[in-house]
């Protein structure tokens, strides 16, 4: 007996062995093929769950079969815990749609894999409440490095690209920074503007068209979308534009659309040409719509009607109140084509700014830190070497900023406008602490002198493009308009041709339908 009661430990410790021989087999590694299959093997449960179905209370477990139908680009930002990188998808079966957003190392390993209107299985997400600034689903997928995306066959018929299109007439009652889709007849095109953020310090380009369908009051409602980068498409004047989701955004009391996910011009389907046949009727009983949404859609503007807009302009409300519904806009903004007409010398045309960099008062919608700005508060001299500004800082040499008046003028009339650096840099032709400089120098130095007066000479009466920001305001008790520029550029004559040619072909376009 007590030999028998030796040998059962021993025997107990051995069964397990071979369990373990048994399951070996079933650990193994993750793979890749050619890119396509990210994590085989690893597909949790086999059983397909309808998008309708899932729930963020429902873990990671399970599995769905979708359609790509929107993928956006990859974006960077930084916050408190360091540099990231995310990009979106839209995710489409039967039952309905989802959002999907994938964060860090999975934007390396899936953004080339993953393509808009490909099916693919999806497992090992985290399911969650969406945010309604960015998503239009109530719940949104997060997708980590660890995920499972297979591409399947397309044999189940899964649904497409899908346009829930809203009438123009209600984006104003829309939220701000909410999504929609719009149909609408495509009434003007801007060039593609670039310039530099103040904000990030970057390069930007962004492209405004005006929209109209024939909702609202009179059977007709304008407004205006932008889209930000460079665009492939050539837009058209008359074109049926489906633009999926738009965000509505909101400045100075009025309601525009801003960067759509994706877009369609033209597409064949009865919608558009019932919109088209409504245009075509609008248009020829009231003339081609006009989209203004800021005071300006990017077209050109005379003088004239730019003074005449401008008569319906309001003061701002005192600072901390918001604007009020319906009431008229504080700003309006323009774009003109005038020629210099006077360049006033009485006093240097710039001033010594502070060069030391601080914190930008603007915050970040997107959490990113706020970017760094030129204090740029007027210097004064105070001893050899030795300059001070208002806040405390000092320095040994200012940084001179462009700050003058100039009057320009069309065939239709003129205004007086106030030209500050980054406008006013791209018309004297040179940096302000350049003409800073001459500016000291002229009245002991010919040949500085000289320079001088053919750098303004130049500037003056030449034609340049403006666009304008005007703003009521008090001025010794009495109200004015003071217009301010945005940007200025001297006309490039072959552009300006083709411009004009374009324009010309899309009203005749117009017309002969």
């Amino acid at each position: 007996l007590h030999q028998q009661q030796q040998q059962q430990p021993q025997q107990q410790l051995s069964q397990p062995q071979p369990q373990h021989r048994q399951r070996q087999p079933q650990q193994q590694p993750q793979q890749q093929l050619a890119g396509m299959v990210v994590n085989s093997g690893v597909n949790g449960s086999g059983t397909i769950t309808p998008i309708k179905e899932l729930s963020q209370y429902g873990g990671s477990k399970f599995k769905i079969k979708a359609r790509v139908v929107l993928k956006g680009d990859v974006r960077k930002f930084a916050n408190a815990r360091g540099d990231g990188q995310f990009f979106k998808v839209d995710l489409a079966d039967a039952s309905g749609e989802i959002a999907g957003t994938f964060f860090g190392r999975a934007v390396d390993i899936f953004y080339t894999m993953v393509q808009q209107g490909q099916v693919y299985t999806f497992s090992r997400g985290a399911v969650k409440a969406a945010n309604p600034r960015f998503d239009r689903t109530p719940l949104c997928i997060t997708f980590e490095e660890h995920s499972v995306i297979e591409p399947v066959p397309d044999s189940d018929g899964l649904p497409g690209l899908k346009f829930d299109c809203q009438p123009l007439c209600d984006i104003d009652s829309k939220e701000v920074n909410s999504q929609v889709d719009v149909r609408a007849i495509i009434v003007s095109v801007s060039e593609p503007h670039t310039f530099i953020s103040k904000k990030s310090n970057k390069e930007l380009t962004k492209q405004e068209l005006g929209l109209w369908d024939n909702s609202g009051i009179g059977g007709s409602t304008c407004t205006e979308v932008t889209f930000w980068g460079a665009q492939n498409a050539t837009f058209s004047v008359g074109s049926v534009i489906l633009a999926k989701n738009a965000r509505v955004s909101e400045w100075n009391g009025a309601k525009s659309l801003n960067s759509p996910a994706t877009f369609e011009l033209d597409r064949d389907e009865p919608q558009a040409s019932s919109l088209k046949a409504h245009f075509e009727d609008y248009r020829k009983r009231n003339g081609l719509p006009v989209a203004r949404v800021r005071g300006s859609n990017g077209a050109r503007r005379t003088i004239a009607e730019c003074r005449e807009e401008d008569m319906h302009l309001a003061l701002p409300p005192p600072p901390g109140q918001p604007f009020e519904a319906g009431a008229p806009r504080s700003v309006h903004n323009h774009v003109v084509l005038g020629t210099v007409t006077f360049l006033p010398l009485d006093r240097m045309p710039c001033y010594p700014a502070c060069p030391e960099l601080v914190e930008s008062s603007r915050g970040s919608s997107t959490g990113e830190p706020a970017a760094k700005r030129q204090c740029a508060k007027k210097l004064t001299q105070e001893g050899p070497g030795f300059w001070a500004c208002m806040n405390g800082h000092t320095c040994s040499q200012p940084n001179y900023r462009y700050i003058c008046r100039a009057g320009i003028a069309d065939a239709t009339g003129s205004l007086e406008i106030q030209l500050y650096d980054s406008a006013a840099e791209p018309l004297f032709g040179c940096p302000a602490n350049e003409i800073a400089r001459l500016w000291e120098l002229r009245e002991t130095d010919d040949a500085s002198a000289k320079r001088l007066q053919q750098i303004t000479t130049r500037l003056t009466f030449r034609q340049s493009c403006f666009r304008l920001t005007a703003k009521k305001e008090v001025w010794q008790e009495e109200e004015r308009v003071r217009y301010g520029v945005n940007e200025g550029s001297v006309v490039d004559f072959v552009k300006e041709g083709q411009r004009l040619l374009r324009d010309v072909n899309a009203t005749a376009a117009v017309i002969s339908n």
